[in-house]
């Protein structure tokens, strides 16, 4: 069996190839980028570069079908936001896609839309409004207090350009459109988790929930400490139940101190909820297909090591627990078989670098850039 797995640059896509590797598996990864990580381990037999989704996606999901024909590919599973892209030319590619429909992706990945939707449910969204115009904001700062709200883009990423708890005057210099909405949402204190589940058909196969202790900046999780609050999997269960979901999904939940839980946000695509099963590879493989029961992982934390030292490590240098925490997690891109993703990370950052320069933006922009969808129309003919 030959497996495509998708954004090649995500530590994501080297643990799925690990995994698919151990089982067997002929594991190809694709990427637009030219020297992502996975394109260096072990667990991957050969590279395919990709257009850019963003660029073209008609062009993109055409050159995927050549390419799935040509290395007859049974199985493509995305790992980044080209999970979007797949969705939108699932009925293209001759081969089982990884990803619900369309509609319900973009349903989840709209902020607004997602809080609206889990109204009622076993755990609901902090209260949430929508703004979509210059007047919304104004109307909004006149009668709320800002800095009891969290400002977003309703599509983002990686907390990007999120504004917590902010004065006025920097709510007032925001300029949302109905193309590129904001929402504000309640900021409610307490421990944040983050699920990370797969389904087929609406049934749960797999899941976990860890607690990001360490971050980068105020974005991505870089240490992973797995936490089990049952609410939270009652919730996914009623998710599924409710969608029909089949795929990766993940949330983000805040757990207050009497134990009541908020969802934030959903992320439809892997999250790095998957490192949580590196010792289980058979089992998640089999899960992501559709085995009964539901997989759980062990409790050992796992961390981005190089993350940890190029970004907490300073913040934390003097303080014994982040030491301790340091020791005990595992890292997520070097083993003892398969060393090279390491150094690699060196050669994608240049290349993301590079693009961060032609593009005139930041680092974590241009890491995305090519392949996040930001609820622009795909509806060019594929």
């Amino acid at each position: 069996m030959h497996v495509l797995i998708l954004g090649a640059r995500a530590p994501a896509c080297l643990e799925w190839s690990r995994c698919f590797h151990a089982v067997g598996w002929r594991v190809s990864v694709g990427d637009s980028l030219r020297w992502p990580l996975v394109r260096f381990s072990a667990a991957a037999h050969e590279f395919i570069r990709l257009p850019e989704p963003r660029r073209s996606p008609a062009d993109w999901i055409d050159a995927l079908a050549k390419e799935v024909v040509a290395r007859d590919i049974n199985l493509v599973l995305p790992t980044c936001e080209e999970a979007f892209y797949l969705a939108h030319g699932r009925d293209h590619i001759p081969a089982r896609i990884m990803v619900p429909p369309f509609a319900l992706m973009h349903e989840l990945h709209h902020k607004g839309r997602f809080a609206e939707k889990v109204k009622g449910w076993e755990i609901e969204a902090p209260e949430t409004h929508l703004l979509e115009k210059a007047g919304d904001v104004e109307a909004f700062a006149a009668t709320h207090d800002t800095r009891d709200w969290v400002f977003k883009p309703a599509y983002s990423r990686f907390a990007h350009r999120a504004l917590l708890r902010p004065d006025p005057a920097r709510v007032m210099r925001l300029h949302p459109t109905s193309a590129q909405p904001w929402i504000a949402q309640r900021h409610i204190a307490g421990r944040e988790h983050c699920s990370y589940s797969l389904l087929l058909d609406g049934r749960l196969t797999a899941h976990t929930c860890y607690h990001p202790r360490y971050r980068v900046g105020g974005g991505s999780g870089i240490w992973f400490e797995p936490t089990n609050p049952p609410l939270i999997r009652a919730f996914v269960e009623q998710f599924g139940r409710a969608t029909g979901y089949t795929g990766q999904v993940a949330f983000d939940f805040i757990e207050q101190a009497d134990g009541s839980c908020h969802v934030l946000e959903c992320n439809p695509r892997a999250t790095s909820g998957i490192h949580l099963f590196a010792d289980q590879p058979e089992a998640v493989v089999a899960a992501l297909l559709g085995e009964r029961g539901v997989l759980i992982p062990h409790s050992a934390p796992r961390q981005v090591a190089s993350a940890m030292l190029l970004f907490a490590g300073c913040k934390h240098r003097f303080n014994a627990k982040f030491r301790r925490d340091f020791r005990a997690a595992s890292d997520v891109i070097a083993r003892a078989n398969d060393f090279k993703p390491l150094p690699a990370q060196l050669l994608g950052l240049m290349e993301i670098s590079v693009r961060a320069l032609r593009r005139r933006c930041g680092l974590l922009a241009a890491a995305t850039a090519d392949i996040e969808w930001n609820g622009q129309s795909l509806e060019k003919r594929l």
